[in-house]
């Protein structure tokens, strides 16, 4: 595998819009998390569920973007396209 090669097809202009995407998804679900830290005695036990269900569907959220950006990058790899 030709590292450079990969690296330029990760930072193809779609495969980088992925990248910002998921990055940004990930961080939401921190700040989400670090919420929680500090809400947990002042709202109710729902606000904290629906909270911690927030912070799962954006986790799965990144990692089905995350897998479509690896299924792209190995396909235009294996297949030659740039």
């Amino acid at each position: 595998m030709n590292q450079d090669e990969i690296k330029k097809l990760y930072n193809a202009p779609a495969n980088l819009r992925l990248k910002h995407i998921a990055l940004c998804v990930i961080g939401a679900a921190i700040v989400i998390m670090i919420s929680l830290v500090f809400l947990v005695d002042k709202v109710s036990w729902r606000v904290l569920y629906i909270l911690r269900g927030a912070v799962g569907v954006l986790a799965i959220a990144f990692v089905i973007i995350v897998a479509v950006l690896v299924y792209r990058v190995n396909r235009s790899y294996i297949s030659g396209e740039k």
